[in-house]
């Protein structure tokens, strides 16, 4: 079922059967499973068909580097260095402490073969992000769960090899100092409940920790794509009839959540819209066609990621016949307009005296 939601989820198919030959089950147990994974794929396969002739949607993504990867554990794991180590160091324990028929053996295939396979395909056909592996999260934390669940097996086994191997009173003197001279298994249970209280207050105290990190996600500010901001500052600072390039091209996603305050901006680099290309974003033109373009404009409006490695394609052409004269940093988003720096316009004259909107202005 979790793969007619998103077909990559076909991918827990493969941990699976990792988990049956870690634990060795006998042959019937692999032919019901043999069963079963066919009639998923048999259910999976129409959408999986109709997925691939709309692929061209994911033509904005880029093929993934190993810090890619590495990113996909830093979102599984934790979200800081003290909570990745934690949970790191809890997986090693689970893993190095493991029982190979119980839980590791699920959750370990679980979040590491659909993540390795994605990013294997991805480096032929570029498809990797994590919000495609959400299905593989369960596996973290459960094998976070399994280490703290050997610790305190051991911590709990060695307290009970101490009582069981000495007299009770003296152990209880040393381990309790109120409980002399009684039995061992009184002292032992004692042990058992403190170790649950400490778990207990482990979670509680993590709990605790983290909460300024989920209510500072729960609040506007946390987001780098608040479309509907955007668009509306966008909306107040150009004019209807301006020229407008996306770079990359994604960054439309501004005018496509929200066409109203851009509807009068012309998209000088659209070549396709997206509707018609297949595409979520369009297809722009050329870099021979892009500069023909812009000829006879006296200004243009650059939207671009807030990543300098985003968008010097696009800066690169206008440098030269424009020259920047206005920028504006928002979140997720740099605004920039270029103007002519030739009398180019209708008279000769050239598009100096624009001034970017303030609650100060006068109509």
């Amino acid at each position: 079922m979790t793969a007619l939601l998103h077909v990559f989820a076909v991918l827990m198919l493969a941990a699976h059967a990792l988990t049956l030959c870690l634990a060795r089950p006998p042959r019937r147990v692999w032919r019901g499973w043999g069963t079963a994974a066919a009639g998923a794929v048999a259910a999976v396969l129409p959408l999986a068909a109709l997925a691939r002739r709309q692929s061209a949607q994911l033509a904005w993504m880029r093929h993934p580097t190993p810090g890619r990867l590495w990113a996909a554990v830093e979102d599984f794991a934790g979200p800081s260095a003290l909570v990745l180590a934690v949970s790191l160091l809890l997986i090693v324990v689970a893993v190095a402490r493991s029982r190979w028929r119980t839980l590791t053996a699920v959750a370990l295939p679980l979040v590491c073969v659909p993540p390795v396979l994605l990013f294997a395909l991805a480096l032929y056909r570029p498809c990797f992000h994590e919000r495609y592996l959400l299905f593989a999260l369960a596996g973290a934390p459960l094998l976070a769960a399994a280490g703290a669940d050997r610790l305190a097996d051991a911590v709990t086994d060695r307290l009970v090899g101490t009582v069981t191997d000495r007299p009770a009173g003296v152990v209880t003197d040393r381990l309790v100092g109120t409980v002399k001279n009684r039995p061992a298994g009184v002292v032992t249970d004692r042990h058992r409940a403190l170790v649950a209280a400490a778990g207990v207050l482990a979670v509680g105290g993590a709990f605790v920790w983290q909460l300024p990190l989920h209510q500072w996600e729960r609040q506007p500010l946390s987001r780098q794509d608040d479309l509907a901001a955007l668009a509306a500052t966008l909306g107040r600072l150009t004019r209807p009839g301006e020229p407008v390039l996306y770079d990359p091209p994604k960054e439309r996603r501004i005018a496509i959540a929200y066409p109203r305050p851009l509807a009068g901006l012309r998209d000088i680099a659209l070549k396709t819209p997206g509707p018609a290309s297949g595409t979520l974003y369009g297809i722009d033109v050329g870099p021979a066609e892009l500069p023909r373009r812009l000829d006879g404009a006296r200004s243009v409006w650059l939207i671009a990621a807030d990543e300098p490695e985003a968008h010097p394609a696009k800066a690169a052409t206008l440098t030269g016949p424009f020259r920047l004269a206005y920028a504006l940093c928002l979140p997720g988003v740099r605004l920039e307009r270029y103007v002519r720096v030739g009398p180019e316009g209708p008279g000769g004259v050239t598009d100096d005296h624009w001034r970017p909107w303030s609650p100060n202005s006068v109509p």
